[in-house]
């Protein structure tokens, strides 16, 4: 059969192989380094559909949008993905990228090449999850993992669309909050004096700040003389005996100022003048170079777990029952808002994404004082009867 050029150069005339199939080879650009035109290849079961698939091609290349299918396997990009394009990326995220990585996406999907990798794939795959047991908080945080390395591949023009971008995930029921009652806050507050981390504890429970933030907090950013507090930065948790303590941002990468009670301040005073005595008494064996207003008595930064240790004994004396730390900053936001703080004042102190999640998160606090406005504002139309 003749193999004369297509018409307009990208192509030629398709032509019977030997094990039956068609096949036609086109243009794709030039080899920059050796000027010589690249070509591919498109296969097909008869003539027709070749050149049904070369004018697509052709059409393509002219309006500039041709993409060469990317045949190299979905575990050879998640590698390359996490080695190269996550150097911005939190380190307790990306450890959880590759985790996640390994044990599940791999070994599910990863022989599948980037060009195959199809909707439904992804889809059946999630629903294998599933079937393992997982909790959907789980299987969003993996599905996550993937979607993010395809909208990676998608950006750089590996896949034209992202599969997993449509995949229907299990719900995520929010966990029910655990706020101290009022009995378990005067307990705590009895319970934590000596303690090493008394004042951490006060700030947490008066603040709403979280573990992290706490630990990361600095002198820099403690205004005693306007009273307020800038939270731009948390202590990462140590991942291995060979990593080092570092700063990195705030949860949503979102910094925030508040003004805390003048209590806040009073007690952030006394650590500063306790900090400044043990500075003196460990003189050049003091270490704390990046100015952490919590520390030990030489000046280090203290790990998360200490703290986590030193609360859990805490409530164990004070039989109180079992709460995360993270609970004194639900305690915090659920008194604020009985105390009648607004909300919108409430969320930007905790520096959540937005009013509409705290709203959603502590709906039921909002909900009771509902009702008490409602019953104030009965009594107000009974007195004018």
């Amino acid at each position: 059969m003749a193999r004369g050029r297509a018409s307009n150069g990208s192509g030629m005339q398709p032509r019977k192989r030997k094990d039956g199939l068609w096949e036609c080879r086109f243009t794709v650009g030039t080899d920059p380094a050796s000027g010589k035109p690249i070509r591919k290849s498109i296969y097909g079961k008869t003539s027709a559909e070749v050149a049904e698939k070369l004018r697509a091609i052709t059409a393509s290349l002219d309006a500039g949008t041709f993409m060469e299918p990317q045949k190299m396997p979905l575990g050879e990009w998640l590698e390359i993905w996490l080695n190269e394009y996550c150097g911005a990326i939190k380190a307790g995220t990306l450890k959880a990228y590759r985790d996640n990585v390994k044990n599940h996406i791999r070994p599910g999907l990863g022989a599948v090449r980037l060009c195959d990798l199809q909707p439904h794939m992804v889809q059946r795959f999630v629903n294998s999850l599933q079937g393992k047991g997982l909790s959907p908080k789980t299987i969003k945080n993996i599905h996550g993992a993937l979607c993010k390395a395809l909208s990676e591949a998608v950006r750089i023009k590996y896949i034209a669309t992202n599969p997993a971008s449509g995949c229907i995930l299990p719900k995520v029921i929010r966990e029910e909050i655990h706020p101290f009652e009022a009995e378990e806050i005067r307990a705590f507050m009895h319970s934590i004096q000596g303690n090493p981390s008394e004042p951490l504890f006060f700030v947490a429970l008066n603040t709403g700040m979280r573990l992290s933030e706490i630990l990361g907090l600095r002198w820099s950013r403690v205004d005693f003389k306007k009273g307020m507090i800038k939270v731009d930065a948390q202590l990462m948790v140590k991942r291995g005996s060979d990593t080092v303590r570092e700063l990195g941002l705030p949860k949503n990468s979102k910094p925030r100022s508040f003004k805390p009670a003048p209590a806040v301040m009073e007690v952030l005073q006394a650590v500063e003048r306790q900090q400044k005595e043990w500075r003196l008494k460990a003189g050049p064996a003091w270490n704390n170079t990046l100015g952490l207003v919590f520390t030990n008595e030489v000046g280090q930064d203290i790990p998360h777990a200490t703290i986590e240790h030193r609360f859990s004994r805490i409530l164990e004396s004070a039989e109180i029952q079992t709460h995360r730390f993270h609970d004194l900053r639900h305690t915090f936001t659920v008194e604020s808002l009985r105390a009648g703080v607004d909300v919108k004042t409430v969320s930007e102190m905790l520096g959540h994404s937005s009013v509409s999640f705290t709203l959603d998160v502590y709906g039921h606090v909002t909900k009771a004082m509902q009702d008490e406005a409602s019953d104030k504002l009965q009594s107000v139309i009974l007195g004018r009867k």
